[in-house]
């Protein structure tokens, strides 16, 4: 049995001891909170309790208020809650009961039982913590690219859009940034697709490493990433643009074979960049942007490739970002 931490809140030395024996006894860490402060500071703390045995009548404590708080708060749902009433009090096991107990037992407590409810109880607040983590698992799957580990476009679209409401709201700038891998389609001719997805890796690390914690990094898809990055403005995005782009040339690049072949060679690789930022003031929307970004990314990839090129605030002609296709650019 894996140890849990089980708090009492009883007002009977007598009774806590006994309850706490039982339940030392099935392996479990027992504390014994004396006073109101002493119960407020476990609940409060950063390792809190996974059960709590709780008196009602513990002196000078709001119990049912209490029961309440920890029924608002974000912990309530891992932290089950067995109540002790006096005997003959069912109004007041009731009121524990509708204020959030999950069991409720009344005095003299048999030691026994009240261990066997908590077992009961931590089994329940372990099969809410698996499901809690497989959905934490499934909601991080569904915004996250498997080869990479960046988010996803479908993330970006969510995160673009309340980026640019931000914006609106607070009258600060929002850049997006897309880079492309240069000639990648010769990459992964000349030394095949796993060489090809160590490029991509590669480049995931260097965006991680080079933009903010509060940049939105993001494998748009193929060989292009794209990046929102939040309250900066044109100058702030080139200079971002840059630093990636130099980090890129610096890099050692990856040594693989050509298909074929045995003999491990240097493959180096860069990108180009393409900027575009939403101004507070602007009437257009997250489409219009994604375009003049994807202009300027096509405009460095015709101006010689491995450089970063800045949108005009004039919408440029380009194609939809939903189809990406880049004519006879690499």
């Amino acid at each position: 049995m894996v140890e849990s931490h089980i708090l009492i809140v009883d007002g009977s030395a007598a009774e806590a001891a006994g309850l706490a024996r039982a339940l030392a006894g099935d392996g479990h860490r027992v504390e014994v909170a004396a006073d109101p402060a002493a119960a407020a500071h476990a609940l409060r703390a950063e390792r809190a309790p996974d059960l709590l045995l709780l008196d009602l009548a513990f002196p000078h404590l709001d119990t049912v208020g209490l029961l309440a708080g920890l029924e608002g708060s974000d912990r309530r749902g891992l932290l089950p809650v067995i109540a002790i009433a006096a005997e003959g009090d069912a109004d007041g096991r009731v009121r524990a009961l509708r204020a959030g107990a999950d069991d409720a037992v009344a005095r003299p407590c048999a030691p026994a039982e009240v261990a066997a409810r908590a077992a009961a109880l931590l089994r329940l607040r372990a099969a809410h913590q698996r499901l809690r983590e497989a959905n934490l698992e499934l909601t991080q799957r569904s915004i996250t690219d498997p080869l990479t580990g960046l988010f996803n476009r479908r993330y970006f679209e969510y995160r673009l859009a309340q980026e640019l409401e931000r914006a609106r709201r607070h009258g600060d700038p929002v850049a997006l940034a897309f880079l492309d891998l240069d000639h990648f389609k010769r990459i992964n001719d000349t030394y095949g697709h796993a060489t090809g997805d160590a490029v991509l890796l590669a480049v995931a690390r260097v965006l991680q490493e080079e933009l903010r914690r509060l940049d939105v990094c993001t494998r748009w898809g193929g060989e292009e990433f794209a990046a929102i990055l939040p309250n900066t403005d044109a100058a702030g995005a080139m200079v971002v643009s840059q630093r990636v782009l130099r980090a890129l040339r610096s890099h050692g690049g990856l040594v693989a074979p050509p298909l074929g072949s045995d003999a491990g060679e240097v493959v180096r690789f860069t990108a180009s960049m393409g900027v575009a930022v939403h101004e507070p003031a602007s009437s257009h929307g997250a489409e219009e942007l994604l375009r003049r970004a994807d202009g300027a990314l096509y405009l460095a990839k015709r101006q010689g490739r491995n450089r970063a090129r800045v949108a005009t605030a004039a919408p440029t002609p380009t194609r939809t970002p939903v189809v990406r296709s880049r004519p006879a650019v690499a």
